[in-house]
């Protein structure tokens, strides 16, 4: 198994665990829905990543990777911080974003052993 693609994969569920959490502290509906899209849209990377978890690596996913978690540690602060909706959809964006450029070049390493 691909241990860069498995400490995604754990990191993703972690923080989707922790989303879930939150929920139990939320009154305001708009906030847990948009918890609950954004939930999703983790569920959806947990996902492709499992599909993957096989791909050879190489030391540009393992630095991918990393880049992950210093996107998680930024996303942590944003959700701290975050007032509204629109904060938690731009800070859980942004971390995303880096998660995808992770798969797309797991996908691509997983194409090459085709």
């Amino acid at each position: 198994m691909n241990q860069d693609l498995q400490a995604l994969h754990e990191q993703l569920l972690s923080r989707h665990q922790t989303l879930y959490e939150r929920l139990d502290n939320i009154s305001d509906p708009i906030m847990a829905q948009t918890l609950l899209t954004e939930m999703r849209e983790i569920l959806h990377r947990i996902s492709l990543v499992q599909g993957l978890l096989l791909s050879r690596t190489s030391a540009e996913l393992q630095a991918s990777v990393e880049k992950v978690d210093a996107a998680d540690a930024r996303l942590t602060k944003a959700l701290q911080e975050a007032q509204t909706a629109a904060d938690v959809v731009n800070g859980i964006g942004k971390f995303l974003t880096v998660v995808d450029k992770a798969i797309d070049l797991a996908k691509t390493l997983g194409a090459a052993l085709v």
